[in-house]
Parts: structure tokens; sequence; C-alpha cells
């Protein structure tokens, strides 16, 4: 009797450690991004202030862009603003949720300043995975005439002109470097009027006669919102700072018309070529891989979404998109200068 309860004994144990082996065995299926994102809500943080350009066509994205994430997650557009957008960019890389449900927008600008040693950088753009950008926006210089200010940007050159005061952001902006290079390296007699918020700010302040000029108004915007400004005369656009020179808006000089030898075109394309990187769109260093690519996927695909290109319509959004690993082959090229070369990069947009 005492065998026969061995050997069932010994049957069960057998059952059992075979049935753990079969499971051991069989792999357990491995998460997707689907089933991550599947019920899960996503941050789409702009770095600038509510109702202007960068965060308006964050808010457009965020619209459309759930449909083709897969698993189709609720989108929730919001902003954080300040310091020409490293506040946001700051916190992508250090604070925010590393596992693809927080994504930033920030200024194209801000993505070179830890290549230049700016201190109050705490980023690599070298880590950050890239989403996309989707314009790479064409940008003028103008000016609100009034009695004593130079009418054109070959004036602001003479010596004896009357200095042109230009609203700025924050000095680690893209509207005040883009404008001090001008002063800086070109040698415009500008005085820059720094502490708005953003271009809706500087906008009123061109209207109650704050300021009399501004750089960083964009093609869209010109064709939104100052038409009947530039037909009046109200306003007037003094340069084109990047691109390919276009008669668009009347004959308006280019920047590099004024570039007198080729260290200053070098330094030129360097602080404007930046803008090709439009608007930039990234999550952190430490999100999955497959995430990302899920979120680039879906940012491509946004872009053939008949619903999303009727509301980039509405906003006036020029489409000239880049892909994720278009901005990153991007950065990595803006980074690959020798320090020399930064030194008098830092040096023209103090």
């Amino acid at each position: 009797m005492k065998s026969l309860v061995r050997r069932a004994a010994a049957l069960t144990f057998a059952a059992i450690l075979c049935a753990l082996l079969g499971a051991s065995a069989t792999p357990l299926r491995a998460e997707t991004a689907a089933d991550f994102y599947r019920g899960r809500t996503l941050k789409f943080v702009s770095g600038f202030t509510p109702n202007g350009e960068y965060d308006s066509q964050l808010r457009v994205l965020a619209r459309h862009i759930g449909r083709h994430i897969p698993g189709q997650p609720q989108i929730v557009p919001s902003s954080m603003p300040g310091a020409g957008s490293i506040i946001l960019a700051n916190h992508l890389f250090k604070v925010a949720e590393a596992d693809g449900t927080f994504v930033g927008m920030f200024a194209m600008q801000v993505a070179v300043e830890p290549f230049l040693k700016n201190e109050a950088i705490q980023f690599d753009p070298l880590k950050l995975n890239w989403i996309g950008s989707l314009e790479r926006n064409h940008q003028y210089c103008a000016i609100a005439p009034a009695p004593g200010i130079p009418s054109s940007f070959e004036e602001m050159l003479r010596k004896d002109a009357k200095e042109t005061p230009f609203g700025t952001s924050a000095p680690a902006s893209e509207i005040y470097r883009n404008t001090a290079v001008l002063r800086n390296l070109l040698g415009a007699r500008i005085r820059l009027v720094s502490g708005y918020s953003g271009m809706p700010a500087i906008k009123l302040a061109l209207q109650r006669g704050e300021v009399n000029g501004v750089c960083g108004l964009t093609a869209a915007a010109l064709r939104r919102e100052f038409l009947p400004d530039l037909s009046s005369g109200r306003l007037k656009l003094v340069l084109q700072i990047n691109g390919t020179p276009t008669a668009e808006f009347g004959k308006v000089p280019h920047v590099f018309d004024y570039a007198n030898n080729a260290d200053q075109r070098e330094l030129l394309n360097y602080f404007y070529g930046t803008l090709t990187l439009g608007r930039p769109i990234a999550v952190p260093p430490a999100v999955p891989a497959d995430r990302v690519a899920a979120l680039r996927a879906a940012f491509d695909a946004t872009l053939k979404d008949e619903a999303f290109l009727q509301d980039a319509k509405k906003i006036s959004l020029d489409l000239s998109p880049t892909s994720g690993t278009e901005l990153e082959d991007q950065v990595r090229r803006l980074s690959n200068y020798p320090e020399a070369f930064f030194a008098k990069v830092r040096a023209g947009h103090k």
C-alpha cells in the first residue's frame, strides 16, 4: 500500500513538473505600443503662450493625431511657456513622463542652445527622440514706420541712423537671438526691447507704438493677420532672414545680401539655418523605441489626414514637414562644429 502511495505521489510531482516546464516554454506576449496606448491620455505640450503660432499648431495636431496612434489614446493639449520655451525643453528631458505619454514642442533655436553652452539648458538634444516638425517657416523682419525711424534695413546699417526699438522675448528665445544677430554681426542700429511673453505680446506692442520693429514674422502669420497692415503701409517688411528669397510680399531684401565675407555668411547660415528645424516636436530619451516609432508613424499619417489638412488650412499653416529622422540628422549636423566657431556664434547673439 505504501509503495502505491509513493508511486502516486511521484506521478503527481512529475505531472506538476511537466506542467510548469510546459508553461515556462510558452513565451509571454510582449506588450505592444497599441496595448500600452489603449485607454491612456497623452499630454501634448507647447513651450509657448496660448494662441501663438506654435501653440495653435500643436493644438491642431493634437486634435487629429490620436486617431493614428495605435490604441487611439486621448490627447490633451496644454502650454508651458517661459524662457523662450527652455522651461518646456528642460522639463521634457528631466521631469516629464518617459513612457511616451508626454510630447513637447519648443523653439527651433532652443534645440541648438546646448551647443552654445547656455547655462539655463538642462537637456541634451542629441539624446531626445524627435517626432517631427510641421513647418519650415519663412520668416521676416518688419517695422511700423514712424518719424525718425529708418524705413529700410539698408538705412539701419548706417552709423548715424537712429536706433530702432525691436520687440523681443527672453534673451534665449528665437525672437531675441534672430534679432540680436542683425545688431551684433551686421552692425544694424537696433535696440532690443526684451521681456515680452511672445509674438502676440510683441504684435500688441507694435500697435501701441511701444516698439517699431520685430523679427520672426512668418509668411503664414503675414497672410493670416497682416495683409491689411502691409497694404496700408502700417507695417513694412524690411528683411527676409531664412530660406530661399521669395517675392511673395514684394521685393524684400534677404539677410545674405548683407554678408560682407565668407565668415559672416557661414555664421548667418548657422544662425538662420536653425530655422530649418521648423517647430520641433520631441519625447524624452527613455521612451521605448516601439512607442517612438509609433508616434513618428502617427505624425506622418496625420499629415495625410483630410480632416487635419482642413484644420491646418484654417490657421494658414504652411505644411512643409520634417520627419523625426530628418530632425535627428539635422541636430547632429548642427552640433558638429569646432568650439571656436560656437564661440563666434555666442558672441553674435548676446
